[in-house]
């Protein structure tokens, strides 16, 4: 059983909010501090996690916008992809929905099926397709003991004692000596552990702890619950809080993957907040890698994040950008179809493009320094590396930010890539300002922008550079424009070429915007067109 699709209501910071689940691949949820990432991954855990949803209080601060008079029912639903719940008439339900002040009643939770209508679905039920919430906490003892009946851990025993009940239960009775060996016999107990052992060997190194299992309580109604896990450090025993916040994430999501192999009848959705957190740059991108291995075996995961090491164009359909207007939390979701369509609408022929190719068209040509632009406000899109690097340093000198004012430069790689990538770019909302060289050829440019950037007349002038309400281009080229407009460039160029044995253009036109105190005139009418979007982008 998969969760197909979340719907969210007038729950904390979410107007109206719906998720749509990819098919083996992460749900990835990216965006600015404070837009709302962690209320829809608290919505989702209410409605599919360990605790039963009408039992779970609401605070103040979880109606919309903390104003229960106003808005005094929040409603979540989940739809899956088969039957959750039937009831004693032999009615199936794919939807479950908890409404907390249902009909605008305080204290009335109803959990329904999406209609008003009253379901009672078991927890036995509901554990078919059960979320565990990693948050930013990184605490994952309680999975680890059994506190709950749908702990981890007391699944885990449940599954193991079934099976053991059939086949060794006289034997176990006899002797408790004699337990070790027979859960040892038990293919579930001997293949849950070979798993969750093959699923750490690939750790990254630096990894110390381990999991380990004993069995020091005996309970003759439940041998499995004789069963207890800790951390291990070589011989030593440690405690789960010693733990370092990577390797408990890695570790309870081995410990899934290893359950779900072994007992393939259930479903977790694992949710991680902000899996990034604590780990350095190479530990993460090998975290990605496992979360793309875990989805692919079917675990479902769905995770925020602040780091473009999470965010990868094979799974686009599975991106969604989370931001606020006016305060209100807003999702950007793109499917393949609609992806598609954008780009259609924005001037793609029909037959270069299609839902079922445009997803691997992108993943083909999208860089990693590329998709940082995802996590900006507006983006500002060059041609090369002369400009990607050069142009921060010019608009600092004159007091633009790129930081400060949400703004992120993405080397296209060529001035044919620039469509492509605001297409993308556009899609998901994103405010957008490109930047690049005519060449002197007219005829050229106005075929690359086509549908994008309708200029009647392209300048081809070499000391020119036009700059327009969304993009500024050169006549001919970036050096071209500055070894006109600046004094003594070609001196200066070779003087810092020499002294700091640069020989790459990119290297030359960043050492010399560090060192002149001329900033090119382009660059303050180029800082006014983005301060002017960033303002329209707010309203």
């Amino acid at each position: 059983m998969k969760l197909e699709k979340i719907y969210i209501k007038h729950y904390r910071s979410i107007e109206n909010v719906t998720l749509t689940l990819p098919y083996n691949k992460p749900l990835v949820l990216f965006g600015p501090n404070n837009a709302g990432k962690s209320n829809i991954l608290s919505a989702i855990n209410r409605i599919i996690g360990e605790r039963y949803p009408t039992y779970i209080e609401m605070l103040d601060s979880d109606y919309f916008q903390r104003n229960q008079n106003k808005y005094p029912t929040a409603q979540i639903t989940a739809k899956f992809n088969e039957p959750l719940y039937f009831d004693k008439w032999g009615n199936d339900y794919e939807v479950i929905s908890v409404s907390y002040g249902h009909n605008g009643e305080i204290n009335n939770n109803l959990f329904h099926n999406g209609l008003n209508k009253k379901i009672y679905p078991t927890n036995e039920q509901r554990s078919a397709c059960q979320s565990y919430l990693i948050d930013a906490e990184r605490n994952i003892q309680s999975a680890f003991n059994y506190s709950s009946s749908y702990s981890l851990l007391s699944k885990f025993s449940k599954k193991i004692h079934e099976a053991l009940s059939s086949e060794h239960k006289d034997e176990l009775s006899e002797a408790f000596e004699q337990i070790t060996s027979s859960f040892e016999q038990t293919d579930e107990f001997s293949s849950f552990f070979s798993q969750f052992s093959n699923s750490l060997k690939g750790a990254v190194k630096g990894f110390v702890h381990s999991l380990a299992v004993d069995f020091s309580a005996y309970n003759p109604n439940n041998y499995a619950k004789s069963l207890r896990i800790y951390a291990k450090e070589g011989d030593s025993i440690r405690g789960f809080e010693e733990f370092g916040t990577g390797e408990q994430q890695v570790l309870l999501m081995a410990f899934v993957k290893a359950y779900m192999e072994v007992f393939t009848g259930e479903n977790f959705v694992l949710i991680i907040e902000e899996p990034e957190a604590h780990l350095h740059p190479l530990a993460q991108r090998w975290l990605k890698e496992y979360v793309v291995e875990m989805c692919s075996s079917g675990i479902q995961v769905i995770l925020s994040t602040h780091s473009s090491e999470f965010i990868d164009a094979e799974y686009l359909d599975g991106l969604v950008r989370i931001h606020k207007e006016v305060g209100i939390t807003k999702a950007i979701q793109l499917s393949a179809e609609q992806l598609c369509n954008f780009c259609i609408d924005s001037g793609v022929p029909q037959n270069l493009i299609s839902p079922d190719n445009i997803v691997d068209f992108y993943s083909t040509k999208l860089f990693l320094d590329q998709l940082k632009g995802m996590f900006a406000e507006t983006i500002i899109l060059v041609e090369g590396a002369t400009e990607y690097f050069a142009l921060p340093v010019y608009l600092k000198r004159i007091g633009y930010s790129l930081a400060e004012h949400g703004t992120e430069i993405v080397n296209c790689r060529g001035k044919d890539a620039i469509p492509l990538y605001w297409r993308l770019f556009k899609a998901y909302g994103y405010n957008c300002y490109a930047i690049f060289d005519c060449d002197r050829n007219d005829t050229q440019t106005r075929k690359i922008f086509k549908d994008i950037f309708n200029e009647e007349n392209w300048s081809t002038k070499i000391g020119d550079c036009i700059v327009k309400d969304n993009f500024a281009y050169f006549g001919k080229d970036f050096e071209s424009y500055l070894r006109d407009a600046i004094q003594d460039y070609n001196l200066i160029e070779q003087r810092i070429s020499e002294e700091y044995s640069i020989s790459s253009k990119p290297g030359k036109a960043k050492a010399i915007a560090q060192h002149i105190e001329e900033v090119p005139q382009f660059i303050h009418g180029i800082s006014e067109k983005l301060k002017i979007i960033e303002m329209l982008g707010q309203n």
